[in-house]
């Protein structure tokens, strides 16, 4: 695949995610207007394309991009962060059923998980103020 073609996929996915908030955006101002039930559904169907459209151009971006540019490592660190927050809340809905001693085995690694989830967040934050400098 050509440098051009992956970079205007790239673009593409990224218009697509954007369309879709736009379109939301109405929805949810005409939903204030006027509650629903069509308008509830419409809202939320939106919100479920707009997860899958963001997914694509999050793959997009990690398949076809640069890992020079900052746009990659906002994307490869928001992924991070996405895929640690789902292991954290598996921990945290286990160790309920866990006998004590091994619960808090569960509660250190929880901890240590969280540093890792604050450290990707600086991480990420750092690479957004670059982008925008």
């Amino acid at each position: 695949m050509t440098e051009a073609f992956s970079g205007d996929l790239i673009v593409s996915r990224l218009l697509i995610v954007q369309s879709k908030r736009l379109i939301l955006s109405v929805a949810q101002h005409q939903l204030r207007k006027k509650q629903s039930e069509e308008l509830v559904r419409r809202v939320e169907k939106l919100l479920a394309q707009i997860a899958s459209a963001q997914h694509e151009y999050s793959a997009a971006v990690l398949k076809y991009g640069s890992p020079e540019t900052a746009g990659y490592w906002l994307v490869a660190y928001s992924r991070l962060i996405e895929k640690a927050g789902v292991l954290q809340h598996g921990l945290h809905r286990a160790a309920g059923e866990l006998p004590v001693d091994e619960r808090y085995e569960v509660s250190a690694e929880i901890e240590m998980l969280d540093g890792i989830i604050e450290s990707w967040t600086r991480s990420m934050r750092k690479t957004m103020v670059e982008a925008v400098a």
